[in-house]
Parts: C-alpha cells; structure tokens; sequence
C-alpha cells in the first residue's frame, strides 16, 4: 500500500491552496480529506492525521480509480438530462464523500471531499458551488493532479 503524507498548504499550488482553505472554511474540523484526481492519477491535497493512519493498508488506489467512472457517468447523464450532472454524494457508515468535476478548454478533474458523518447534514450543493466557482477564478488545470516521483 501507498503511505500519503499530509500536503503543507506552501506545497500546494495557489489553486489547490485556496481549494482546501475553502473546503476547511466551509467544512471545519469534519474535513477528513480532499482529492483530486484526472483519468491517470491522483494527488492528495488534505490528509486529515487520523484518516492517514487509517488508510495506510488501504487501496486508496482502487477506491479512486472507482470515483474514475464519474468522468464517463457524468458525460452520460448530461446527455440523458435536461439539466447538468453536479455532484454525487455517498454515505458510509463513519464518513461521507462528495465527488464532482471542474471543466474546461484545458482540463477535466475530479474532487472528492471525505467529510465525518454528523447529525446536522451537508449542503453538497453549496460545496459543489464553492468548488466550481474557484475553478473558475484559478481555471480546472490548477487542480489537476501531479503525479508523485517515482524515485
């Protein structure tokens, strides 16, 4: 298994940096991680320390290359529907994930939020509009992801 070491906000690009300072202002202390990933990669951007450990015998991989299908899924619910696909949200027992997509001329990229269950519920919606209006101010191809050195 891979081990992912937490990103230092001064790591992050300004795009990815401003994607994270959003989220954690929007989410507090419940953000447990931020991903964001393109038909080949992925790039851990958050980490929270106690979900690090956890997934340190996980197939983060494997779980990512699932929340891959959302590039073809997505393109074909646009084409089905009236209106535009925005997001997906699955609930876990402990935790729940958001996952939606930032376009442009240049790039597609996927972003998937983990976020604690609690009692209250989350605006996915709003989330969704916070990610999509940095796309906006920084452009998709700032979240694209990097692929780590294969030193």
């Amino acid at each position: 298994m891979t081990t992912y070491a937490t990103q230092s906000q001064s790591a992050l690009d300004e795009g990815k940096a401003a994607l994270v300072d959003a989220l954690r202002d929007a989410l507090g202390d419940t953000l447990r991680d931020v991903w964001v990933l393109d038909q080949r990669t992925q790039q851990p951007l958050y980490l929270r320390e106690d979900v690090a450990e956890r997934i340190e015998d996980v197939a983060v991989e494997k779980h990512l290359d699932n929340e891959r299908y959302g590039f073809v899924t997505r393109q074909t619910y646009n084409l089905l529907h009236y209106s535009e696909f925005r997001y997906t949200h699955r609930g876990f027992d402990t935790w729940e994930l958001f996952r939606t997509f930032v376009t442009d001329d240049d790039a597609q990229v996927g972003v998937v939020v983990g976020i604690d269950s609690n009692d209250t519920g989350y605006d996915f919606g709003a989330l969704t509009d916070i990610v999509h209006d940095l796309a906006d101010e920084y452009g998709a191809g700032a979240f694209a992801p990097v692929a780590p050195d294969d030193d």
